[in-house]
């Protein structure tokens, strides 16, 4: 097997920089084949970076000891389930993924940032990096050694494929309610030297299409009857669940703008709501074009969330 790492040098008098400038057959980012890369865990502060910047509930995740818990909502006349990872923007980060061909070889993903990092985001570009013959199971635990094995020679340019997938990174330990007592572990991948956590949600659906090279949202309805104060539990999503793959458009979006909805007095229960067409007619693009007689009012918030809908039960 080839040494393509350096991890230490003692040479008085000297440092590693002007060494690794001259040598260009070495790199200290890169790890030999089966190196074992260190968990986020062993690192406090970045622990908490996570805690503070990922959009979660910290009082809801205490108390289910660690379960990222789903919630009710209604789409198109069907109960589903969602995921509310908080506040959210239609930015997006990228994850280069290592491959053999078209195959994804046994390599985690390598992220360019965690949450609270600038530029942060669960919604994933998908680059694919191909790797050479050269390469020989080497570990890229970052960026730097992604460049680095560009410059050796192991793998070729990372290549956008023009798609994207919701995969947001949570502290380690944590798990996601995917059934009824029934939990999913998460996925590592590779950011900054460290394993993290993170969950690919959308099932077999998960991988979807960028549209004008970015991501849309979709809107959300949630109810308010006419005298109450508060919200009904489970909120209406504008787009129904998909049924097959998406083509040119994605058919499933997790970045939600709220809409809030209070209904006429005494012609509908809230709960008997449980499709958008119920509440208004869309012009071809899908923007609100009139209200139904359900409807009293409505405001389209400035709120976007990142709340994504459980497309299979069982799976993220």
């Amino acid at each position: 097997m080839r040494t393509l790492v350096l991890t230490s040098v003692f040479l008085a008098g000297c440092t590693l920089d002007p060494l690794v400038e001259d040598d260009p057959q070495v790199s200290v980012h890169i790890l030999p084949a089966g190196s074992d890369v260190p968990s986020i865990a062993d690192d406090p502060e970045l622990v908490h970076q996570i805690e503070v910047h990922d959009g979660l509930d910290d009082d809801d995740l205490v108390e289910a000891e660690g379960v990222i818990a789903r919630a009710p909502g209604w789409a198109n006349g069907v109960a589903v389930s969602y995921w509310a990872f908080g506040n959210a923007t239609r930015i997006t980060a990228t994850a280069y993924v290592l491959v053999d061909g078209e195959d994804a070889i046994d390599h985690p993903w390598i992220f360019d940032t965690i949450p609270g990092d600038p530029g942060y985001s669960p919604i994933r570009r998908l680059s694919h990096v191909q790797i050479t013959g050269a390469y020989d199971d080497e570990v890229l635990p970052d960026l730097a050694a992604l460049f680095d094995a560009i410059e050796l020679g192991l793998v070729e340019e990372p290549v956008p494929v023009g798609t994207w997938i919701d995969a947001p990174v949570v502290m380690p330990g944590t798990t996601l309610e995917v059934g009824e007592d029934e939990v999913a572990d998460p996925i590592i991948a590779y950011a900054g030297g460290w394993q993290i956590d993170h969950f690919r949600l959308g099932g077999d659906l998960a991988e979807q299409p960028l549209r004008f090279g970015g991501i849309s949202t979709t809107q959300v309805s949630r109810l308010r009857e006419e005298m109450s104060a508060g919200f009904t539990s489970a909120p209406v999503f504008q787009m129904a669940l998909p049924t097959e793959p998406p083509t040119d458009r994605p058919n499933w979006l997790p970045l939600v703008t709220i809409v809030e909805v209070r209904l006429a007095p005494g012609v509908i229960a809230a709960t008997d709501i449980d499709a958008d067409a119920d509440l208004y007619m869309r012009s071809g693009s899908g923007s609100i074009s009139a209200y139904t007689p359900l409807v009293d009012s409505y405001t389209v918030t400035t709120t976007t969330q990142h709340w994504a809908i459980q497309l299979e039960e069982g799976k993220p």
